[in-house]
């Protein structure tokens, strides 16, 4: 009897070790975003033959902040009957920022890409211990040259971003959130911030960061796409829903003198776009809503062949 109760103790130890254990790792996850809905303009077009039509004044800077090294393969669709045509040869992915800058409103980013802790204290930067211990199961390293980060790039370029758009709230794409400004505002997916994106993302975060969601259940869609929103009111820079890889997750047009489809990690780079590989999402479901994601801007390429399209982690000569 008394080694039966040492044993239940003993397995009472241990799972409570695990628990604290476990808390720890993801203990970003229990941290409260306050987040406010982002002001959405009302729509100045209500389709792209229009929108496409009349070109802004709003120009795109692409850089890269640094690399992250793994199977590519990793990120798409396992169940896509395309990818045992995927080599699953270890790569360079780039970790891109795009710059905006509108005349009137003003110099915006969507992602962030890295910060300097890069290059400092490779091979994790400033990731959680649950994503360093995730990154480092998978194989996955991270890679940057000294200059490559954020705020390096920022100051060389003089500029003062007044808010980031994400794609999607992985590490990758916030990790260069601690080298913007306290006033900097941060917007996102109203589904975006669930526990998991927090407990990935949320040390990267000011305690009081200013945070906007967008709902794009309240907006339109615009076909061959869903759901979209004009973030400006003047057609020159649209949100576009394309959940899957994560619950919330956006693509971007940037309707300059020559537009530009960002997909993010909607598509992560051209071989899965082109071939029609979804991204892989948190479990099945959302895998299954990255295909008809991904379907859904394949749809808008195939109709505006002149929009050029940059994938999520595809660095080409910006």
């Amino acid at each position: 009897m008394r080694t039966l109760k040492n044993i239940l103790l003993s397995a009472a130890i241990l799972i409570v070790i695990v628990a604290v254990l476990a808390g720890y790792l993801v203990r970003g996850g229990f941290r409260r975003f306050d987040i406010t809905p982002y002001p959405v303009p009302r729509p100045a077009f209500t389709n792209w033959n229009d929108v496409l039509a009349e070109p802004r004044d709003i120009s795109l800077t692409t850089f890269q902040t640094g690399v992250v090294h793994m199977d590519a393969c990793l990120n798409l669709d396992p169940a896509s009957p395309r990818q045992a045509d995927c080599d699953h040869v270890p790569r360079d992915l780039a970790v891109l920022v795009h710059w905006i800058h509108h005349p009137r409103f003003g110099d915006f980013l969507i992602d962030t890409g890295f910060d300097d802790s890069f290059a400092k204290h490779p091979p994790y930067g400033n990731y959680t211990e649950a994503m360093k211990l995730f990154n480092w199961a998978n194989g996955v390293t991270n890679r940057q040259e000294p200059g490559m980060d954020l705020a390096a790039q920022l100051a060389r370029l003089n500029v003062h971003p007044k808010a980031v758009f994400f794609t999607h709230l992985h590490p990758d794409h916030t990790g260069g959130v601690p080298a913007l400004g306290p006033q900097t505002e941060f917007v996102f997916g109203k589904a975006e911030a669930s526990f998991l994106a927090r407990a990935a993302v949320a040390n990267h975060f000011q305690a009081n960061a200013k945070f906007f969601s967008i709902d794009f259940r309240a907006t339109p869609s615009m076909p061959p796409l869903g759901p979209c929103v004009d973030l400006l009111g003047d057609g020159s820079f649209w949100a576009i829903s394309a959940p899957g890889h994560t619950d919330d997750d956006m693509a971007f047009l940037i309707n300059g003198a020559t537009p530009v489809l960002l997909t993010g990690d909607a598509s992560h780079f051209a071989w899965a776009f082109k071939t029609g590989v979804g991204p892989r999402g948190w479990n099945d479901a959302g895998t299954a809503r990255g295909r008809v994601s991904l379907e859904r801007l394949r749809a808008f390429a195939r109709a505006y062949p002149s929009v050029r399209l940059i994938y999520g982690h595809e660095m080409e000569h910006f």
